[in-house]
């Protein structure tokens, strides 16, 4: 239609855009829609009336899945349908936020709460947004239509149009993705496409499906309001990982947790608490204790004082979070609220998930709470603390310049007028020492990284190429050769493969713009390599109280000791995933194209880690200057100067003397193979500088001594 087809950025009046869609559609059509006023009905009273029908005993009232719509046995969804807005003053700058267990019948609260507010506040602009189109057309046909046409006073609203003699006539149900309710529009919309998120003016935002779409996405829909007086939204879905989507949002608002009331002590208590409740005291094996519960069977308890709580369902939200603001209130819903969830088949699927992926679907989609997996995070804040530990103890101090003799490289993960930079040298065993780190923040931060590239002589470094390309391009042209951009594909076979050649669209480009040295990389496997190299020792760091930086954080300027406070916070914000296809959506298993297809993916937990980035960055230029297309892990077990290392401290020999044992050159070192120069020090095969006691390649073999 017209109107989905306006450019983002030019500013639109909101009345006057949605008047215009409207007259579009009255065009197309020949009627305008008539509707009944709500009155003064709240949306949970509008609902019971739906229900109860004009005969008023719910054989002609509404239909949810063909089965009649009803509240009266499930009282912990209640407080949802309460706290949808009556007004448009009460809706003024509020969110609901709802992160829930799956079939708990909230897409039915959903898509009643958007046609009560598009016939209470008319005319209203609604974007229904959906993770991708398929699912929003899916949503249109059969979950909102299915609903409409099962009770005749939601129908009438779709339908009923009056001619300009005020006469009554049948209309058409509307577009697919346009639905006209009175003077309002509902439109069936998803974050994936760019016209979706960016051109259309909206008075009210609601998003099912949460766990599917990015903060950035997020943000987007939510901007499309900004020009309303009403600025409402509404998102809900099923839990996915810590501070990722809906939990980020959930972690904003009142964080208002369902509790159920014992009948017996009075306490209130959440059953689903993985922390400290479930399912040890929240779920017993009666065989005779609880006296009137059923034999020989699970049976919901009170954490209190241990009697049987026969309905899970009496008892009331608690806030949680009482500094949250007033107006951003968000729920947990676990499946212990639905009337059909028994402890039987809580403690079963509990028993069942056994891998990280199955942990992680339980509690999703019945503890509604977020899960990640310890061995989808490769590196602990004891994994960075004990590389800080071993480095110290290696005499490994922060360095201002490089020192003349040893390999540096370097990387840098950009972001507009903020760089983050991490220098490596090499250590005498072939592992990394982290010399300096450091945060960069001006309007031109690749000035100053090119002073370190001078001040550390540094022999490679690897920059991302977005967001900033052409500033990262003049950068790498400043040292050919030596800085190398960073792209990312999907690579099947390598970790990374260089592109030293100039393209066509080079060759077209003006010469200090070009990006002639180019590197496109296996995003999951180098940051696997890269953060298993902390986590195995074999990248060590100094004392992190030895180097302190001014940074900016929340618009703020504050003094920080880096490598501990953002460095290694980041390293553990971190996340590799693999996912199996196997995931359902809205209790359907998703089509996957090849059977069991491995997705391979890096997860920012929470934050954006820069300096994980930084640090894989780095080990990518490490990797170049080996003249290899993997990364050259050193071996973690004890070399043979190691062992007489170990021996000299242990009968009390100086440190001076045991550092000399440590860097002995032992086992497949660059020293000890056939193709070493020892004059050059370079690598006759080759054609690389090396060092003796570098680890040794692929390509070693063994010289007879």
């Amino acid at each position: 239609m017209a109107f989905m087809r306006r450019k983002a950025g030019k500013p639109a009046d909101v009345a006057s855009g949605l008047s215009d869609m409207l007259s579009r559609l009255e065009q197309m059509t020949g009627y305008r829609a008539d509707t009944d006023s709500i009155g003064d009905l709240s949306f949970i009273e509008w609902c019971e009336e739906l229900a109860r029908g004009k005969k008023g005993d719910g054989t002609d009232g509404l239909k949810v899945d063909g089965k009649p719509f009803r509240l009266d046995n499930r009282p912990a969804l209640r407080p949802l349908y309460e706290a949808i807005p009556k007004t448009r003053a009460d809706a003024k700058d509020a969110m609901l936020v709802v992160m829930k267990a799956t079939q708990l019948g909230l897409t039915v609260w959903e898509v009643l709460a958007n046609i009560y507010m598009a016939v209470r506040w008319e005319p209203v602009s609604i974007g229904m947004f959906m993770p991708a189109q398929a699912t929003a057309i899916h949503k249109s046909e059969h979950r909102f239509m299915r609903m409409v046409r099962s009770a005749p006073e939601l129908y009438k609203y779709l339908v009923t149009g009056r001619d300009v003699d005020g006469k009554k006539k049948q209309v058409g149900e509307g577009n697919v993705l346009t639905r006209k309710v009175g003077e309002s529009l509902l439109l069936f919309l998803w974050t994936t496409g760019k016209v979706t998120t960016e051109s259309i003016p909206m008075d009210i935002v609601t998003l099912d499906e949460v766990q599917e779409m990015a903060l950035d996405q997020i943000d987007k829909v939510r901007a499309r309001t900004g020009d309303s007086d009403i600025q409402f939204t509404l998102m809900l879905s099923t839990a996915n990982m810590p501070e990722l989507d809906i939990d980020f949002w959930y972690r904003q608002g009142t964080q208002e947790v369902w509790h159920t009331e014992c009948p017996h002590c009075q306490a209130l208590s959440d059953l689903s608490d993985p922390a400290a409740i479930f399912p040890t005291k929240s779920i017993g094996y009666n065989t005779g204790q609880f006296p009137g519960a059923p034999m020989n069977e699970y049976v919901w308890t009170c954490p209190t004082c241990g009697g049987w709580i026969e309905d899970p369902q009496v008892g009331r939200y608690i806030v949680t979070n009482a500094a949250a603001p007033a107006k951003l209130r968000s729920f947990l819903l676990p499946r212990t609220i639905s009337p059909k969830m028994t402890p039987r088949k809580m403690v079963e699927a509990h028993g069942r998930a056994k891998t990280g992926n199955q942990k992680k679907s339980f509690w999703n989609r019945t503890l509604a709470r977020p899960y990640i997996d310890a061995d989808q995070l490769p590196v602990t804040m004891v994994h960075c603390l004990a590389a800080m530990e071993a480095g110290i103890k290696r005499g490994l101090k922060w360095e201002k310049r490089g020192d003349g003799t040893s390999f540096y490289c370097a990387g840098i993960d950009q972001m507009g007028s903020f760089n983050a930079m991490i220098i490596k040298k090499r250590m005498p065993d072939g592992r990394q020492a982290v010399v300096h780190v450091e945060a960069i923040f001006n309007d031109n931060p690749f000035e100053r990284c090119g002073e370190l590239m001078d001040q550390f002589g540094i022999a490679v470094c690897v920059v991302e190429q977005l967001p900033n390309v052409n500033d990262a391009r003049r950068f790498a042209n400043k040292f050919p050769g030596r800085v190398f951009l960073a792209g990312y594909a999907d690579l099947r076979d390598d970790q990374m493969v260089w592109g030293d050649q100039l393209s066509r669209s080079d060759m077209r480009t003006a010469e200090e713009d070009r990006s002639r040295f180019s590197v496109t990389l296996n995003q999951y496997k180098c940051m696997q390599t890269a953060l298993f190299r902390v986590r195995e020792g074999t990248c060590l760091f100094p004392n992190a109280d030895e180097l302190e930086q001014d940074v900016i954080e929340d618009g703020k300027r504050k003094r920080i000791a880096i490598l501990r406070d953002w460095v290694f916070f980041h390293f553990t914000k971190t996340a590799l995933v693999i996912d199996d296809g196997s995931e359902t959506e809205n209790g359907r298993a998703k089509k996957v194209t090849e059977a069991r297809k491995l997705r391979m993916k890096v997860v920012k937990v929470g934050i954006d880690p820069h300096y994980s980035y930084a640090n894989m960055l780095c080990d990518v230029a490490w990797a170049r200057a080996h003249g290899t297309s993997t990364f050259i892990m050193p071996d973690t077990k004890p070399t043979e100067g190691e062992a007489l290392a170990k021996q000299a401290e242990a009968i009390g020999l100086p440190q001076t003397v045991v550092r000399i044992f440590e860097e002995l050159p032992a086992g497949e070192r660059c020293g000890r193979c056939v193709s070493f120069d020892a004059e050059s020090s370079m690598c006759g095969e080759r054609d690389l500088a090396t060092k003796a006691s570098a680890p040794g390649c692929p390509l070693y073999i063994a010289r007879s001594f």
